[in-house]
């Protein structure tokens, strides 16, 4: 258990952040496919980039894979280990049993693969035995998660054939595959995306060294901190204005919520600004993850605020929607949620909770929450530990700008 506390209601600091884990783990399994292979600098430290390294460093010798909670580690292996020698399962945590995977086991199996469910049929643990693939056109939804079509494409140079990869509903968390295909860019792929069709022919990889820039994810939590304080003065380095990351459109959207951007050459300075809109409506379809930083920046500035484009929280570490519901309960904040959607609806006076916040085994719970801090007199979350899959300094971070962290 971890105890916050923020007496004065200001913070400032500088904050280097961990690097993102969406660039490191793709860049673990390009670097796998490269036949020369090359050095990556600012590896991410989170647990689900240490997970998906082992997997790699280890999938020769262990044929039992466990991927623990690590949904990218396992998606994108189980694509990966598709293409190579050998048989393997792949399981993971509770949890991660009751997250679907068969959109991504169909497109497999399209391409040649034997894959078997050993448990619920659609969702791990499963087998994978070897057979050699052959790429294909492939007909993927756009709405299941970005990473199965990721996790495609990395292997398509690889194949005979390529794969010519047809998305045939309305692309959800978009800028996460522009992500992807501009990285295999960088080594060497050429492709081609034209409206719903995305080509790969096969060729090789050309390995090359490569920075990983940090987290802008990871920033969302200081951009609600700086927007609820009373004044606040955050540096971060290493984020860039013309990032990879499709949530660096957080400049944008917290520019209404009170907080100005500034681009230094190799960092951003956020500032709190008195100006604050008094509702946001949102479409968050490609930008999933900021839903919840977003929701409770909006409930601690009390404005109204609606943010849709949220169904992929449903299948994530936890029920997010539900969750976030039911924990700002405590605070006396009441949002309204369906399957995609969540609004506050009224400005709601924000009191100190009496019981302490569960974490539900979600990394992004505790952090989206821990800015409420500057409202009130503290904040006790259950799990101190549980942000180790993203962002493992976020309580020593909060400690360099200001905010008490008493383990009890």
């Amino acid at each position: 258990m971890i105890k916050i506390s923020a007496m004065s209601k200001t913070i400032s600091g500088s904050i280097n952040l961990e690097a993102s884990k969406s660039i490191s783990n793709r860049l673990l399994i390009i670097r796998e496919l490269c036949d020369n292979k090359f050095n990556i600098e600012n590896l991410s430290n989170a647990k689900d980039t240490r997970i998906l390294t082992k997997i790699l460093n280890d999938f020769k010798s262990q044929k039992d894979i466990d991927c623990e909670d690590a949904g990218t580690a396992l998606r994108f292996a189980l694509s990966f280990l598709a293409t190579k020698v050998g048989n393997w399962v792949l399981s993971g945590s509770k949890r991660m049993h009751e997250r679907p995977i068969d959109p991504l086991v169909k497109s497999l199996t399209d391409l040649g693969a034997e894959i078997n469910y050993l448990k619920n049929k659609g969702f791990p643990p499963i087998q994978i035995k070897e057979k050699k693939l052959k790429g294909k056109k492939l007909r993927v939804k756009g709405d299941v998660s970005s990473q199965f079509i990721s996790s495609l494409l990395m292997i398509a140079p690889k194949l005979e054939n390529g794969i010519h990869l047809e998305i045939v509903s309305k692309v959800l968390s978009k800028p996460y595959i522009k992500m992807t295909l501009e990285l295999m860019s960088e080594f060497g792929i050429n492709y081609s995306w034209k409206n719903n069709l995305i080509k790969i022919e096969k060729q090789s990889y050309i390995g090359k060294k490569m920075m990983v820039e940090n987290d802008w994810s990871a920033a969302s939590f200081w951009y609600s901190f700086v927007a609820l304080s009373k004044s606040g003065n955050i540096e971060i380095p290493n984020l860039y204005s013309s990032s990879l990351q499709g949530d660096s459109i957080l400049s944008n959207i917290y520019s209404r919520l009170g907080v100005n951007t500034e681009f230094k050459k190799n960092s951003i300075i956020l500032t709190k600004k008195d100006l604050v809109e008094k509702a946001l409506e949102l479409d968050l379809s490609n930008y999933p993850d900021l839903g919840l930083p977003i929701i409770v920046t909006c409930a601690g500035l009390g404005i109204k605020a609606h943010l849709k484009g949220l169904k992929n929280l449903e299948v994530k570490e936890s029920k997010r929607l539900e969750v976030i519901q039911k924990e700002l309960e405590k605070f006396n904040i009441n949002t309204q949620i369906d399957n995609s959607s969540i609004s506050i609806t009224e400005n709601q006076k924000i009191k100190q909770p009496s019981s302490n916040i569960e974490c539900h085994n979600d990394h992004r719970i505790p952090m989206s929450i821990a800015p409420l801090s500057m409202k009130i007199n503290s904040i006790s979350f259950e799990d101190k530990n549980v942000v180790n899959k993203s962002y493992p300094d976020f309580w020593k971070d909060l400690e360099i700008a200001g905010i008490s962290c008493v383990n009890s």
